[in-house]
């Protein structure tokens, strides 16, 4: 508007400018250090993972703003810890750009009122789901062979899955349209069974009339064997009855199909059990402890499909994820277990899930049995010095080294007891070698003995050729770790 030459708006709009530009300690005292906080929360969650922002930023709080200083409220010592090592300089920005200001923050550990969530569902499928009927969820759920406890919603997602979980959801949603076959590896107790389990139970809630199988590839062959000996002894048609089983799905879940190599019979109807499917764009989700490629005793033809979809790992989980699982489990479980228990436990074992939920019990029966809380002291006095890795070790022999390394790489204690010098051969021979002595410390000679009466000096140089090949070789040091934590139960 002008008035007499004059223009209202441009003025006030130069006034605003100038006020706010030369007197910003005018804009701070309108937001006080609540506003502030929360907005500094809103851009943190668009900015970080859902994982680090759970399990670090979500439960802080901010007091004592002043003109040039804020002072952020962390629920542990070690939570405080993370905050000023590894999420200062983002936090840093935010309060700087919300605030417009530059301000020294200063983090500290205090009470924390944690709100209760409704919906713990960590995954985006259950945002818009109505609560069906359970008893009949649960009713397919073991018809399929799945465990009605492994769902997305229990699954935390973090850095090492966070690829495999993207794709596992894409699947659920619409299975057989798109990551068909879908091939998940990873190493012992990194979650690979929970998240085939929890493809099987989305697909059963979202689309009730589907029909989903999982199932083992021992169970698998199993099955066949069983189906191949009713025939034989004049059952009607049993072979059939399996195929049908199988053929007739809409989503197969097999889980460790490395068992199946070797096994010629079976691995003929797993073939034809595929294409089957895959033609009728069936959705297959196959789980494996290594990827296709480094398969030695199963045919071209099935690892060659086994790529034709979309293959994916996951590694072991990093402190973040660590921590959230254990959050994940106590909140589920309603444990009175303080957080700075759950971050030690998670600090402290660092190896799989399994262990790691392992520890956790360990520290919880511990305290309940001699009536202590299940605070830092407890728990460092249960899981003690060495962190329960010698406890649970069962005891190994030789021959149970030998049969297990045979059965990890699919060849026969013969071939490796034999002369052979080919290096599907050689190197689980080696392998063999070097976890008898690691794991039992027999005398080389002892071992040469077992090995078809070697010298001893071929047992120390194998011995020292893994430890070598470990320093270097990636898919080494994973192959010797897998098999430790099969012959460590």
């Amino acid at each position: 508007m002008d008035v007499a030459g004059f223009n209202v708006d441009n003025f006030c709009r130069v006034i605003h400018n100038r006020v706010f530009s030369h007197c910003p300690l005018l804009f701070r005292t309108i937001m006080d250090v609540k506003d502030l906080w929360t907005a500094v929360l809103a851009e943190l969650q668009v900015t970080l993972s859902e994982t680090q922002y759970k399990t670090w930023v979500q439960n802080t709080r901010a007091e004592n703003l002043t003109e040039d200083s804020l002072e952020i409220i962390c629920e542990t010592a070690f939570s405080k810890k993370q905050l000023e090592k590894k999420l200062h300089s983002l936090i840093q920005d935010s309060v700087n750009k919300i605030g417009r200001g530059n301000y020294k923050l200063s983090y500290k550990v205090g009470e924390i009122e944690i709100p209760k969530e409704n919906d713990s569902a960590m995954g985006p499928l259950f945002a818009s789901q109505t609560t069906p009927d359970k008893t009949t969820l649960n009713s397919k759920a073991a018809k399929a062979g799945l465990s009605h406890n492994m769902r997305f919603e229990n699954y935390v997602m973090g850095s090492n899955n966070r690829l495999a979980y993207a794709i596992a959801t894409a699947i659920a949603e619409n299975p057989g349209k798109m990551y068909n076959p879908f091939f998940l590896h990873s190493g012992v107790g990194l979650g690979k069974t929970h998240l085939m389990h929890a493809i099987g139970n989305e697909v059963i809630l979202r689309h009730p009339g589907s029909k989903v199988i999982y199932i083992t590839g021992e169970s698998f062959t199993n099955e066949l064997i069983g189906a191949i000996q009713s025939g034989n002894r004049g059952g009607s048609n049993g072979t059939n009855k399996f195929r049908n089983k199988y053929r007739e799905v809409d989503v197969l879940l097999i889980d460790d199909i490395q068992f199946i190599a070797g096994k010629n019979s079976t691995q003929e109807e797993f073939f034809h059990t595929f294409n089957a499917l895959h033609m009728a764009q069936k959705q297959i989700v196959i789980a494996s402890d290594r990827p296709p490629k480094e398969f030695t005793n199963l045919e071209d033809r099935i690892t060659s499909r086994f790529s034709s979809g979309i293959i994916s790992d996951m590694s072991a989980p990093d402190v973040d994820t660590r921590i959230a699982i254990l959050r994940n489990k106590r909140d589920s479980s309603n444990h009175d277990v303080p957080n700075e228990t759950v971050d030690f436990i998670a600090e402290k074992i660092d190896t799989n899930i399994r262990e790691l939920e392992g520890a956790y019990l360990q520290v919880l029966t511990f305290a309940r049995a001699l009536g202590k809380p299940p605070n830092l002291e407890t728990a460092a006095e249960a899981l003690g010095a060495s962190i329960i890795q010698k406890e649970i070790k069962k005891p190994v022999n030789l021959n149970k080294i030998l049969k297990t390394v045979a059965n990890y790489y699919s060849i026969r204690v013969p071939d490796i007891k034999g002369k052979r010098r080919t290096r599907d051969i050689v190197v689980p021979r080696q392998i063999a070698m070097y976890l008898m002595y690691e794991m039992t410390q027999t005398p080389y000679m002892s071992i040469g003995e077992l090995l078809g009466g070697r010298d001893h000096t071929t047992i120390m140089h194998g011995v020292q050729k893994v430890e070598g090949t470990l320093l270097q070789e990636i898919k080494t040091k994973q192959d010797v770790e897998n098999i430790k934590h099969i012959l460590e139960g």
